[in-house]
């Protein structure tokens, strides 16, 4: 409920309070209304001690000391839950190498009682992290229950549908994100979920365009895309090699890689080798460790040694040819003008 039908139907209760119950009692109950009304606006908000990012995290020396002491307590009693619910934080805090203990905790403490939304989150990523996908995916719907516009989870919870072959929910949970803003990365994502799951597409690039800039970018970038994986690869080649050419596409585009290599590669499949060699260039000097890319440029780069030298030789025969037919020229002339003196 919005502010103002909230406002709106707490004025029409104070109005029924004071008639029904008169002005003192009801005014005392007006305020404890209005109490209420304050606690149901704090609700559904992410709390405050929910630390989620590296610079949010407590230091690794001191994760690892206050561990030692729950562990100390759960030794005691294995079965305290709020001992439990901290260490599988902390665990989450000190990285990948100690989610799967994080996750024992949690649920631990979860099947004792654990009430902490927040766990959920925590559950979610690392679910994810270590590949149970649809654990992933079920956490993340429950946090988001609670939270539902905490946009960083539904973020996570849409591309996860996507990566699981679930497009209808990323579809959903994308278009749910767009309600707050036509942001251009959203756009991308929802257009290519829609291509997944068959449905038209256009209208969202569309309005990719219309934005301009990283809008016009980012839709030369998955059309193109979608147009390699159907191997129209020609349509793709031009429309990916305009991205590559964007300013958009510098070294600060964090797919750049795997926007050279399919500009790339279309247009090497698309039999212009000439567009592709700039390109596998580009790449060669933005990711070194490209195998596939580093592959087809020397694969291009013994085909071009191949014909420039094939180039300089018929350069050579044709010389020669010419110097050879000019030889016969001069000797036929020399013979020509001896007869005629004779």
């Amino acid at each position: 409920m919005s502010y103002e039908p909230r406002a709106h139907a707490l004025r029409g209760a104070v109005r029924k309070l004071v008639h029904s119950y008169g002005a003192s009692l009801g005014m005392f109950l007006f305020f404890m209304l209005a109490a209420l009304y304050v606690y149901m606006g704090s609700v559904n908000r992410t709390p405050p001690d929910f630390p989620r990012t590296t610079s949010d995290f407590m230091q690794a020396g001191k994760a690892e000391r206050r561990l030692a002491e729950l562990q100390a307590l759960l030794a005691a009693n294995p079965d305290d839950m709020r001992a439990l619910a901290e260490a599988g934080r902390l665990k989450y805090q000190l990285g990948a190498a100690r989610y799967v203990e994080a996750i024992a905790d949690l649920e631990k403490a979860r099947a004792l009682g654990l009430a902490d939304a927040r766990t959920f989150y925590y559950l979610g990523a690392m679910y994810q992290a270590v590949g149970l996908y649809d654990f992933a995916a079920q956490e993340y719907k429950r946090f988001l229950n609670n939270f539902p516009d905490d946009r960083e989870a539904r973020m996570l919870l849409a591309k996860l549908c996507y990566a699981a072959g679930d497009f209808p929910g990323a579809i959903r949970e994308y278009e749910t994100l767009l309600k707050g803003g036509e942001d251009p990365v959203l756009l991308e994502n929802l257009a290519l979920a829609r291509w997944k799951n068959k449905q038209d597409y256009s209208a969202t690039l569309v309005k990719m365009r219309e934005q301009g800039g990283v809008g016009a970018f980012l839709a030369d970038y998955a059309e193109g895309r979608i147009l390699y994986e159907l191997k129209d690869h020609s349509r793709a080649a031009a429309l990916l090699r305009r991205a590559a050419a964007a300013p958009e596409a510098a070294a600060g585009f964090a797919d750049r890689t795997a926007l050279l290599w399919t500009a790339a590669d279309a247009a090497y499949k698309a039999k212009d080798s000439e567009g592709a060699y700039p390109l596998l260039k580009q790449l060669a000097e933005a990711a070194p460790e490209h195998q596939e890319g580093r592959s087809l440029l020397a694969k291009l780069e013994k085909a071009r040694a191949a014909a420039e030298k094939a180039r300089l030789a018929a350069e050579k025969a044709a010389r020669a040819a010419a110097e050879k037919v000019r030889l016969a020229a001069e000797k036929a002339a020399k013979v020509k003008e001896a007869k005629t003196k004779k």
